[in-house]
Protein backbone atom coordinates (compact mmCIF):
# COMPACT_ATOMS: atom_id res chain seq x y z
CA UNK A 1 0.00 0.00 0.00
CA UNK A 2 2.62 2.26 0.80
CA UNK A 3 4.62 1.73 -2.41
CA UNK A 4 1.34 2.54 -4.85
CA UNK A 5 0.97 6.24 -3.41
CA UNK A 6 3.72 7.48 -5.23
CA UNK A 7 2.62 6.18 -8.28
CA UNK A 8 -0.99 7.63 -8.25
CA UNK A 9 0.59 11.31 -7.00
CA UNK A 10 2.77 11.07 -10.23
CA UNK A 11 0.02 9.89 -12.80
CA UNK A 12 -2.19 13.04 -11.31
CA UNK A 13 0.52 15.17 -12.07
CA UNK A 14 1.07 13.77 -15.54
CA UNK A 15 -3.07 14.21 -15.93
CA UNK A 16 -2.96 17.88 -14.75
CA UNK A 17 -0.17 18.99 -16.75
CA UNK A 18 -1.35 17.15 -20.22
CA UNK A 19 -4.64 19.06 -19.17
CA UNK A 20 -2.92 22.16 -18.54
CA UNK A 21 -1.22 21.83 -21.74
CA UNK A 22 -4.29 21.18 -24.01
CA UNK A 23 -6.17 24.45 -22.72
CA UNK A 24 -2.78 26.54 -23.12
CA UNK A 25 -2.60 24.33 -26.76
CA UNK A 26 -6.89 25.62 -27.15
CA UNK A 27 -6.32 29.14 -25.63
CA UNK A 28 -3.62 29.53 -28.75
CA UNK A 29 -4.81 28.20 -31.24
CA UNK A 30 -8.68 30.57 -30.50
CA UNK A 31 -6.22 33.71 -30.14
CA UNK A 32 -4.59 32.73 -33.51
CA UNK A 33 -8.10 32.30 -35.35
CA UNK A 34 -9.16 35.77 -33.42
CA UNK A 35 -5.94 37.42 -35.01
CA UNK A 36 -6.64 35.96 -38.05
CA UNK A 37 -10.09 36.70 -38.11
CA UNK A 38 -9.53 40.17 -37.33
CA UNK A 39 -6.90 40.89 -39.36
CA UNK A 40 -8.66 39.30 -42.42
CA UNK A 41 -11.66 41.57 -41.71
CA UNK A 42 -9.30 44.99 -41.73
CA UNK A 43 -7.84 43.51 -45.10
CA UNK A 44 -11.02 43.43 -46.65
CA UNK A 45 -11.87 46.83 -45.40
CA UNK A 46 -8.54 48.25 -46.58
CA UNK A 47 -8.60 46.52 -49.93
CA UNK A 48 -12.46 48.13 -49.97
CA UNK A 49 -11.60 51.59 -49.22
CA UNK A 50 -8.72 51.27 -52.10
CA UNK A 51 -11.09 50.22 -53.96
CA UNK A 52 -13.41 52.96 -53.15
CA UNK A 53 -10.52 55.43 -53.38
CA UNK A 54 -9.60 54.43 -57.17
CA UNK A 55 -13.21 54.56 -57.72
CA UNK A 56 -13.15 57.97 -56.80
CA UNK A 57 -10.05 59.07 -58.19
CA UNK A 58 -11.47 57.83 -61.66
CA UNK A 59 -14.49 59.76 -61.25
CA UNK A 60 -12.45 62.77 -60.76
CA UNK A 61 -10.99 62.35 -63.41
CA UNK A 62 -13.78 62.01 -65.95
CA UNK A 63 -15.90 64.95 -64.57
CA UNK A 64 -12.40 66.93 -65.07
CA UNK A 65 -12.23 66.06 -68.70
CA UNK A 66 -15.49 66.61 -69.45
CA UNK A 67 -15.48 69.81 -67.84
CA UNK A 68 -12.30 70.52 -69.96
CA UNK A 69 -14.40 69.53 -72.60
CA UNK A 70 -17.71 71.99 -71.59
CA UNK A 71 -15.27 74.89 -71.58
CA UNK A 72 -13.70 74.01 -75.38
CA UNK A 73 -17.37 73.52 -76.97
CA UNK A 74 -18.19 77.10 -74.69
CA UNK A 75 -14.64 78.82 -76.29
CA UNK A 76 -15.34 77.56 -79.73
CA UNK A 77 -19.11 78.44 -79.83
CA UNK A 78 -18.34 82.50 -78.60
CA UNK A 79 -15.39 82.45 -81.94
CA UNK A 80 -17.96 81.21 -83.66
CA UNK A 81 -20.42 83.50 -82.42
CA UNK A 82 -17.89 86.44 -82.89
CA UNK A 83 -16.69 85.41 -86.39
CA UNK A 84 -20.66 85.20 -87.34
CA UNK A 85 -21.51 88.42 -86.19
CA UNK A 86 -18.01 89.94 -88.20
CA UNK A 87 -19.68 87.73 -91.36
CA UNK A 88 -23.02 89.31 -91.05
CA UNK A 89 -21.81 93.11 -90.19
CA UNK A 90 -19.57 92.79 -93.13
CA UNK A 91 -22.32 91.46 -95.19
CA UNK A 92 -24.42 94.63 -94.63
CA UNK A 93 -21.55 96.79 -95.71
CA UNK A 94 -21.18 95.07 -98.93
CA UNK A 95 -24.99 95.17 -99.67
CA UNK A 96 -24.50 98.79 -98.50
CA UNK A 97 -21.81 99.67 -100.76
CA UNK A 98 -23.41 97.39 -103.48
CA UNK A 99 -26.46 99.76 -103.34
CA UNK A 100 -24.62 102.79 -103.61
CA UNK A 101 -22.79 101.66 -106.36
CA UNK A 102 -25.87 100.70 -108.49
CA UNK A 103 -27.05 103.99 -107.32
CA UNK A 104 -24.11 105.65 -109.06
CA UNK A 105 -24.13 103.17 -111.78
CA UNK A 106 -27.95 104.44 -112.64
CA UNK A 107 -26.59 107.77 -112.29
CA UNK A 108 -23.87 108.04 -114.68
CA UNK A 109 -26.27 105.72 -117.27
CA UNK A 110 -28.90 108.42 -116.92
CA UNK A 111 -25.97 111.09 -117.93
CA UNK A 112 -24.61 109.04 -121.12
CA UNK A 113 -26.27 111.52 -123.88
CA UNK A 114 -28.39 109.28 -126.26
CA UNK A 115 -27.92 109.80 -130.24
CA UNK A 116 -25.36 108.35 -132.24
CA UNK A 117 -22.33 106.59 -130.64
CA UNK A 118 -19.50 109.23 -129.80
CA UNK A 119 -22.23 112.17 -129.00
CA UNK A 120 -20.51 114.33 -126.61
CA UNK A 121 -22.84 116.51 -123.86
CA UNK A 122 -22.39 118.92 -121.43
CA UNK A 123 -24.07 117.90 -118.48
CA UNK A 124 -22.87 120.86 -116.22
CA UNK A 125 -21.08 124.09 -116.33
CA UNK A 126 -20.38 126.33 -113.61
CA UNK A 127 -18.62 129.67 -113.86
CA UNK A 128 -17.98 131.63 -110.66
CA UNK A 129 -16.19 135.40 -110.88
CA UNK A 130 -13.37 135.29 -108.21
CA UNK A 131 -11.17 138.63 -108.11
CA UNK A 132 -9.56 138.99 -111.42
CA UNK A 133 -9.92 135.41 -112.15
CA UNK A 134 -13.13 133.38 -113.52
CA UNK A 135 -13.35 129.67 -111.97
CA UNK A 136 -15.39 127.01 -114.20
CA UNK A 137 -16.25 123.37 -113.25
CA UNK A 138 -17.92 121.18 -116.41
CA UNK A 139 -19.18 118.03 -116.48
CA UNK A 140 -18.84 116.25 -119.71
CA UNK A 141 -20.15 112.30 -121.14
CA UNK A 142 -19.97 110.77 -123.96
CA UNK A 143 -21.99 108.27 -125.79
CA UNK A 144 -18.33 105.76 -126.52
CA UNK A 145 -19.18 102.87 -128.25
CA UNK A 146 -17.32 99.66 -126.81
CA UNK A 147 -13.32 99.83 -128.12
CA UNK A 148 -14.09 103.20 -129.27
CA UNK A 149 -11.15 105.59 -129.36
CA UNK A 150 -10.76 108.42 -126.51
CA UNK A 151 -12.38 111.86 -127.37
CA UNK A 152 -9.52 114.04 -128.02
CA UNK A 153 -10.34 118.02 -128.16
CA UNK A 154 -10.44 121.39 -126.63
CA UNK A 155 -12.42 123.43 -124.47
CA UNK A 156 -13.09 127.02 -125.19
CA UNK A 157 -14.79 129.88 -123.40
CA UNK A 158 -16.40 132.84 -124.77
CA UNK A 159 -17.23 135.75 -122.77
CA UNK A 160 -20.49 137.54 -123.71
CA UNK A 161 -19.98 141.34 -122.37
CA UNK A 162 -19.52 145.02 -123.10
CA UNK A 163 -16.69 146.41 -123.18
CA UNK A 164 -16.85 150.42 -123.86
CA UNK A 165 -20.33 150.36 -124.37
CA UNK A 166 -19.99 148.30 -126.89
CA UNK A 167 -21.52 144.05 -126.96
CA UNK A 168 -18.43 142.15 -127.38
CA UNK A 169 -17.72 138.51 -127.45
CA UNK A 170 -14.06 137.79 -126.52
CA UNK A 171 -12.26 134.09 -125.80
CA UNK A 172 -10.87 133.99 -122.34
CA UNK A 173 -7.58 131.74 -121.69
CA UNK A 174 -6.25 130.33 -118.70
CA UNK A 175 -3.65 132.66 -116.91
CA UNK A 176 0.03 132.55 -117.77
CA UNK A 177 0.98 131.80 -114.08
CA UNK A 178 -1.62 129.50 -111.95
CA UNK A 179 -4.06 131.04 -109.79
CA UNK A 180 -3.97 130.88 -106.15
CA UNK A 181 -4.87 127.43 -105.31
CA UNK A 182 -4.35 126.23 -108.71
CA UNK A 183 -1.41 123.25 -109.23
CA UNK A 184 0.71 124.32 -112.37
CA UNK A 185 0.26 122.42 -115.45
CA UNK A 186 1.55 119.04 -115.30
CA UNK A 187 4.28 119.28 -118.37
CA UNK A 188 5.66 122.90 -119.87
CA UNK A 189 4.00 123.50 -122.66
CA UNK A 190 0.55 121.67 -121.41
CA UNK A 191 -2.43 122.87 -122.59
CA UNK A 192 -5.02 123.27 -119.52
CA UNK A 193 -8.10 123.47 -121.79
CA UNK A 194 -7.01 120.26 -123.68
CA UNK A 195 -9.73 117.09 -123.24
CA UNK A 196 -9.24 113.38 -123.33
CA UNK A 197 -11.36 110.92 -122.28
CA UNK A 198 -13.89 107.92 -122.79
CA UNK A 199 -17.18 108.49 -121.28
CA UNK A 200 -16.90 110.87 -118.46
CA UNK A 201 -14.62 113.72 -117.96
CA UNK A 202 -15.04 116.67 -114.98
CA UNK A 203 -12.70 119.39 -115.29
CA UNK A 204 -12.08 122.34 -113.18
CA UNK A 205 -9.63 125.78 -113.76
CA UNK A 206 -9.54 129.13 -114.18
CA UNK A 207 -9.70 132.17 -116.38
CA UNK A 208 -8.23 135.36 -116.61
CA UNK A 209 -10.38 138.21 -116.69
CA UNK A 210 -10.13 140.39 -119.62
CA UNK A 211 -9.55 144.27 -117.96
CA UNK A 212 -12.78 147.04 -118.45
CA UNK A 213 -15.16 144.07 -119.53
CA UNK A 214 -18.18 143.61 -118.26
CA UNK A 215 -19.47 139.93 -118.62
CA UNK A 216 -22.88 138.72 -118.62
CA UNK A 217 -22.61 135.16 -119.85
CA UNK A 218 -20.08 132.83 -121.22
CA UNK A 219 -20.44 130.30 -123.41
CA UNK A 220 -18.24 126.71 -123.29
CA UNK A 221 -17.97 124.96 -126.35
CA UNK A 222 -16.39 121.36 -126.61
CA UNK A 223 -14.13 121.42 -129.86
CA UNK A 224 -12.74 118.67 -131.93
CA UNK A 225 -10.59 120.11 -134.20
CA UNK A 226 -12.08 123.28 -135.76
CA UNK A 227 -15.55 121.74 -134.87
CA UNK A 228 -18.18 121.99 -132.48
CA UNK A 229 -19.26 118.99 -130.65
CA UNK A 230 -21.21 121.00 -127.82
CA UNK A 231 -21.93 123.93 -125.94
CA UNK A 232 -23.81 125.52 -122.62
CA UNK A 233 -24.28 129.23 -122.11
CA UNK A 234 -23.65 130.08 -118.60
CA UNK A 235 -25.17 133.60 -116.76
CA UNK A 236 -22.08 135.13 -114.71
CA UNK A 237 -25.04 137.06 -112.67
CA UNK A 238 -26.08 133.13 -111.92
CA UNK A 239 -23.04 131.74 -111.78
CA UNK A 240 -24.24 128.81 -112.31
CA UNK A 241 -25.72 126.74 -115.27
CA UNK A 242 -29.70 125.02 -115.52
CA UNK A 243 -27.50 122.11 -114.52
CA UNK A 244 -24.92 123.03 -111.90
CA UNK A 245 -26.77 120.09 -109.92
CA UNK A 246 -25.24 116.98 -112.23
CA UNK A 247 -21.27 118.80 -110.31
CA UNK A 248 -20.48 117.62 -106.88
Amino acid sequence: MKQSSPARGGGFSSWLVRGLSRLVLLLVVFVIGALAMHFGMHAEDRAELQARQSRIESLQAELSRAQADLAAQRSEAEVQAGTQRVLQDRNAELQQELGRTRDQLAFYEQLIPPGPAGAVAVRAFDIQADGEFLRYRVLLTRNAAPQAEPFKGRMRFVANGRSQGKAVKIELSPPVAPAAGEAAASAPGADPLALVFDQFQRSTGVLQRVPDLSIQSVRLEILEGDTVRASQDADLNRAVSDHAGVLP
